[in-house]
């Protein structure tokens, strides 16, 4: 599947300045789900730059707050995401980003970051058990 531009250099930019970037390092909140299944692959963050981008190319990039760049995700993996659909939410500082995620979306290899319906709740127990 190839990646297609969702919006002109000059409508990304209209974009990404409607956005309020009041989180960690100046980012947005980005969710990312998988187009067809609506399943939450995981949460990153977006400068202006990042949303540009993603627009643009129609690959989702991120802000990385700990190594503080902008990354494309896959670069290293080959883990892509291409991405169907951008939305912000009402007040403009998260967006949903659909997407038809290639391989993981997450750092450890699962398909997302939020694999386990009881990892809370299971790291409490061992916690408690080994605390």
């Amino acid at each position: 599947m190839e990646a297609r531009p969702l919006a002109t250099p000059e409508e990304a930019w209209r974009i990404a300045s409607s956005l309020r970037y009041r989180h960690i390092e100046g980012t947005v909140v980005a969710v990312v789900q998988d187009v067809e299944t609506k399943e939450v692959l995981m949460v990153g963050h977006m400068d202006p730059i990042a949303v540009v981008l993603t627009l643009t190319t129609g690959l989702a990039h991120y802000y990385s707050t700990t190594r503080k760049r902008i990354w494309l995700k896959g670069e290293t993996s080959g883990h892509y995401q291409i991405v169907k659909e951008f939305r912000s939410d009402c007040d403009g500082d998260a967006v949903v980003i659909k997407v038809v995620q290639i391989g993981a979306a997450c750092h450890t290899g699962s398909r997302s970051c939020f694999e386990s319906k009881y990892s809370l709740i299971k790291a409490l127990k061992l916690s408690l058990r080994h605390g």
